[in-house]
C-alpha cells in the first residue's frame, strides 16, 4: 500500500511545552536520526505513523491517514509492534499486531521500506499474514484471544521470540513461540505468569538482561510493573518481579507500556496509554534500565498526536522518514 507523496517541506512540531514554541524548520534541517512511532487509534484501528525529533513531541505522518490495513479495512489492527532486524547484513522491518478482541491468531508482516508490506512468504492477502497461536490445533494451547504481540530477535540464537498474552482459565498470562523464518513456529508455551492477570508485555534488552514491562490487570491496580530475566527461553530462566515503575501516588489506570532508547544512547524514554476515556499517552524517562530510575515527565512537556493508542517506537534516518510524510 503506497503512502501519499511527500511535500517539499513542512513544519516541525509547533510546541515543546504549553509556554514555548519551536521555530519552524524545513525537513532538510532535521537531524540525521529521528523517532518513528507505530500506533493505532480507537476511531480507526489500523497502522498509523508519527514522528519526533525528541521522542516527546510528535507529528502525524502521511497527513494523519492510516498507512496499512492488513489488506482488509475491517480487521481490527490493534497494538502494532514494529522493529528493525539486521540479519546477514540486511535490514528488515517486522510488524506484529493483535487481531481484534477475541481471535486465537496474531498477524505478522515484513517490509524493506516501511511502506510496502508482505507476509513472510510474500503473500499480500489478509489470510497470509495470520499466525494461529492459540487455536488448540496441532498441539497448540487453546484460548479465545491473543493480545498485544511483540517479539525480540536474539542474534546469538538466530531466533525471534514472539510473545503475547492469552486468557487461560481464570486469567491472562504470557505465552512465547520462536521462529527463524516466520513460517514455521515452535509450539507456544507459557513465558510469564506472575500469578494474576497480566497483559501488554514489552521487552528491552540491555546487555545480558531482558527488561520486561507489563500491565497489572487486577482491579485497583492497573499500573505498569517491571520484571527481568536472563533468557526469553522459559526453560533457561524466568522473569523475576521487580515491582512497579510509577510512583505509588500515581493512580491513573494505564496500559500498553513502550520503552525505547534515546537517540545518542543517553538513557531511555517510556510511555503508557491512559486508556480510560482515550486520554492519550504519558511519558517517563530513565538513565539506565538496571538502575530502574524512572521519572515521570509532566504532560505539559509532551505533544501527542490525535487519538494515539499503544504502539511502539524505533529510530530511523531522516532519509527514511521523508517518504512517510505528506
Amino acid at each position: 500500500m503506497k503512502l501519499k507523496s511527500i511535500l517539499a517541506a513542512t513544519a516541525l512540531a509547533a510546541t515543546a511545552s504549553s509556554s514555548a514554541a519551536t521555530p519552524k524548520e524545513t525537513l532538510s534541517q532535521l537531524p540525521d536520526s529521528v523517532y518513528l512511532m507505530a500506533y493505532f487509534t480507537s476511531p480507526a484501528q489500523h497502522l498509523f505513523y508519527a514522528w519526533s525529533t525528541d521522542g516527546l513531541n510528535w507529528q502525524q505522518a502521511n497527513d494523519g491517514q492510516a498507512v496499512f490495513t492488513a489488506y482488509d479495512d475491517t480487521v481490527w489492527m490493534r497494538d502494532p509492534y514494529l522493529s528493525r532486524v539486521t540479519r546477514d547484513g540486511k535490514d528488515t522491518y517486522h510488524l506484529v499486531h493483535t487481531w481484534g478482541w477475541d481471535n486465537p491468531a496474531i498477524f505478522h508482516w515484513q517490509s524493506d521500506d516501511l511502506i510496502n508490506w508482505t507476509a513472510a512468504d510474500g503473500g499480500t492477502t489478509t489470510d497470509s499474514g495470520k499466525i494461529y497461536v492459540m487455536d488448540g490445533k496441532d498441539g497448540r494451547p487453546q484460548s479465545p484471544n491473543a493480545w498485544a504481540p511483540e517479539y525480540t530477535y536474539v542474534p546469538e540464537d538466530d531466533l525471534f521470540y514472539i510473545y503475547w498474552s492469552s486468557r487461560v482459565d481464570d486469567r491472562q498470562l504470557h505465552y512465547v513461540t520462536t521462529t527463524r523464518d516466520w513460517i514455521t513456529f515452535t509450539t507456544p508455551r507459557p513465558l510469564f505468569d506472575p500469578g494474576f492477570t497480566a497483559i501488554d508485555l514489552t521487552v528491552v534488552r540491555q546487555g545480558d538482561t531482558f527488561h520486561g514491562y507489563y500491565k497489572d490487570e487486577r482491579n485497583g491496580e492497573k499500573t505498569i510493573l517491571y520484571a527481568t530475566t536472563r533468557s526469553l527461553d522459559p526453560a533457561v530462566d524466568t522473569f523475576h518481579d521487580k515491582g512497579r515503575i510509577l510512583p505509588a501516588d500515581y493512580t491513573t489506570e494505564v496500559e500498553g507500556p513502550t520503552v525505547f532508547p534515546k537517540i545518542g544512547g543517553k538513557g531511555y524514554i517510556g510511555y503508557f496509554d491512559k486508556f480510560n476515556g482515550d486520554a492519550g499517552l504519558s511519558y517517563i524517562e530513565c538513565t539506565d534500565l538496571d538502575k530502574n530510575d524512572w521519572k515521570l515527565i509532566p504532560d505539559t512537556e509532551v505533544t501527542n498526536v490525535p487519538d494515539v493508542k499503544h504502539g511502539s517506537v524505533i529510530t530511523i534516518s531522516r532519509d527514511q522518514l521523508l517518504p512517510l510524510i505528506k
